[in-house]
């Protein structure tokens, strides 16, 4: 077989998406004609595609389901039209969805209708309840609760929405555990966790939105938050980079208790 047959056949693995296997003919490729400049741009794009996959929230929890991970209880705070990886690794749980942006309710509706078990709350989530104003992205993408005394972004424009805690949420709906708990709220991320203080159980993960590159970086106060409950970063996916000057501008926190089951080190 020539080496452009053997590029061909590897090429067509590749495309199915049998990385191992087209890794293998690169490599056998390499070894027949050394310094093939296809067969190490192609085996150069499966280690990129292999990070970029080990850096998602898919393959993190992925990770952690193989660790014994198994949530009774997925809560998505600020799920807007849902998070697939949350119920594509763990389809059997109990999915509660909780979205403050009435215009997403037709998708969570028929997101719910599709799993075996779910329900959502159109709702935001806040250390306290009762109402609170929200600013909304003439979109729909972007919301965020605004604190008394603060002001929207530009070209937001303000709701009242129901707000709850999270610690009342779950007692009321009898949330069973272990719990993952996610939270996207565009920077009330403190307000939340203040509000969820009996969520913080060893058998609890967290992944949290946090920011690096803008004015106030939400990165370190979320860890600090989590300390003294016990809850240290277990991994960093997702990173977002600003598209005018390719810094690093917001990453999912993956966190989980230091005496739980899913920190030590295999």
């Amino acid at each position: 077989m020539s080496i452009a047959d053997g590029l061909k056949i590897a090429f067509d693995i590749h495309l199915a998406g049998d990385l191992e296997r087209a890794e293998a003919f690169y490599r056998e490729i390499l070894r027949l004609s050394p310094g093939n400049p296809m067969a190490a741009t192609l085996l150069g794009l499966i280690r990129s595609q292999r990070a970029m996959t080990r850096q998602s929230k898919h393959k993190t929890l992925a990770l952690l389901r193989g660790r014994g991970f198994r949530p009774a209880t997925v809560i998505d705070v600020g799920a807007q039209t849902g998070t697939p990886p949350l119920y594509e690794v763990f389809p059997d749980a109990h999915h509660v969805m909780i979205e403050p942006v009435e215009e997403n309710e037709p998708a969570l509706q028929r997101l719910c209708a599709q799993l075996p078990s779910a329900e959502y709350l159109i709702a935001a989530i806040a250390n306290q309840g009762g109402t609170v104003s929200l600013a909304v992205s003439d979109n729909r993408l972007y919301a965020s609760v605004v604190l008394a005394g603060h002001q929207p972004g530009s070209g937001d424009t303000l709701r009242t929405v129901p707000a709850v805690q999270l610690d009342v949420l779950c007692a009321e709906r009898g949330c069973a555990g272990p719990l993952l708990v996610k939270i996207d709220v565009d920077g009330l991320e403190l307000e939340v966790l203040a509000g969820a203080a009996t969520l913080m159980t060893p058998d609890t993960v967290f992944v949290i939105e946090a920011t690096v590159g803008d004015a106030t970086p939400r990165l370190a106060p979320i860890i600090n938050a989590m300390a003294p409950f016990g809850f240290q970063v277990w991994d960093i996916v997702d990173a977002l980079y600003r598209p005018d000057s390719d810094r690093l501008w917001q990453v999912d926190l993956v966190m989980v208790h230091r005496d739980g089951p899913y920190a030590s080190t295999p």
